[in-house]
């Protein structure tokens, strides 16, 4: 017997309009998943490029290359004012020239500005500072493209104090003094250039700083830039465009309530393939199965605060069953969590392995709505590759060959 014959619930990057997801099964629209986002936002599409999406449509991400997954992301704002012109007076250059350029930028419709070292000795830059909250992270990043230059270094623009240098050619990072940093590769040799600090004043900028002239050495030499930004919080997010004025980018929120007839609370199997958006959260990421009240009857992850951890809890009844935590060797990486809930028979089950299972343990009742969230709030940010619901208990064998 086929898996698809007892899955009651898949829903996959596939169709979608403004306000919906669609649900591959059932095809009749009945688990289509509500989207909200009040504002515009960006992904990266199949061809690699960073494209525009409206308010309220959900974002089929194809980040990294591959099958594509729904993006979810926390509400973020764009300190830069001008993310794309690096010519406004905003921008606080040394030794360095920019000028637009016949380079297409990753969104493959607007041209790039070139940065161009002079021969003068000192430091080559273009800065940007912002006031921050002193204590907090804040991540930094811009999209840069080798020219005859291709070792560029982003750093804190109020302290002139590198953070990152990035290898355009071959495409990695080294870190110097930021909390973290990391670099993505895009289409046509474009590279997202990240670096996370916490400032101690409450000034930051994004400084690309790409090296100093001095007896002996040359560090002249040109590259590219565009879609600069910064951004409270300890990893980047997708590019939020600006022109002028910071720009803040909404949550995105999915649920779907009503649909009792596709869950089964006697029995059933939740199942995710899902990527976390950093390695370890705040305990107030949740996907959930509910009847409505979290602690009352329900079956739901929560990514945890520790490094590579997800939490599996149940109730039922407004009795809690299980709170289970896991470690996974990335949660960053795409991963394959089944749940499955029966009387007595609860289990676990991630990429191909059981990793918990409890003998004793009571249904829940009245489950009816999957949400990306907690009744609401505490919303789930991260990459889904698919979610199904199953109205019966897989078998060990049919776990297994479900996330291997």
């Amino acid at each position: 017997m086929s898996l698809l014959d007892d899955v009651s619930i898949v829903v996959t990057p596939n169709g979608y309009k403004a306000g919906e997801l669609y649900a591959v099964i059932p095809s009749d629209g009945a688990a289509d998943m509500d989207v909200t986002r009040t504002t515009d936002a960006t992904r990266v599409d199949e061809n690699g490029l960073v494209a525009d999406v409206l308010a309220n449509v959900p974002r089929i991400d194809y980040t990294g290359g591959g099958c594509p997954h729904i993006l979810a992301e926390p509400q973020r704002t764009n300190l830069i004012t001008y993310s794309e012109d690096f010519s406004d007076s905003s921008w606080a250059n040394s030794n360095i020239s920019e000028t637009i350029s016949t380079v297409l930028s990753p969104d493959g419709t607007t041209y790039s500005y070139k940065l161009t070292n002079d021969s003068a000795s000192g430091n080559h830059f273009v800065r940007d500072n912002s006031t921050v909250t002193s204590g907090v992270p804040y991540t930094l990043s811009v999209f840069i493209k080798k020219g005859t230059r291709d070792i560029v270094s982003i750093a804190d623009g109020f302290n002139v104090n590198v953070l990152a240098n990035f290898d355009l050619t071959n495409g990695t990072s080294t870190n110097v003094s930021a909390t973290s940093s990391s670099i993505e590769s895009l289409n046509n040799d474009w590279y997202k250039c990240i670096a996370t600090i916490t400032p101690t004043t409450t000034t930051l900028g994004l400084m690309i700083f790409s090296g100093i002239v001095y007896a002996g050495k040359d560090e002249s030499g040109d590259f590219y830039v565009w879609g600069a930004s910064l951004e409270q919080g300890s990893y980047a997010t997708s590019y939020i465009p600006t022109s002028g004025s910071t720009v803040t980018r909404n949550q995105d929120i999915f649920t779907r309530d009503g649909i009792s007839s596709l869950i089964n609370s006697t029995e059933g199997v939740l199942f995710v393939e899902m990527a976390a958006l950093r390695p370890a959260g705040a305990n107030s990421e949740f996907i959930v199965i509910s009847n409505g009240t979290y602690n009352d009857n329900s079956v739901y992850i929560q990514l945890r605060n520790g490094a590579n951890q997800f939490a599996v809890w149940a109730y039922s009844g407004g009795v809690y069953q299980i709170a289970e935590i896991i470690t996974l060797t990335d949660i960053t990486d795409f991963n394959k969590i089944a749940i499955k809930w029966k009387l007595n028979d609860f289990e676990v089950v991630v990429n191909g392995s059981s990793v918990y299972s409890l003998a004793t343990y009571t249904a829940p009742t009245g489950l009816d709505r999957i949400e990306f969230s907690r009744n609401g709030s505490a919303n789930f940010y991260g990459k889904v590759k698919q979610l199904q619901v199953y109205k019966t208990a897989l078998t060990d064998t049919q776990l297994a060959a479900l996330t291997s």
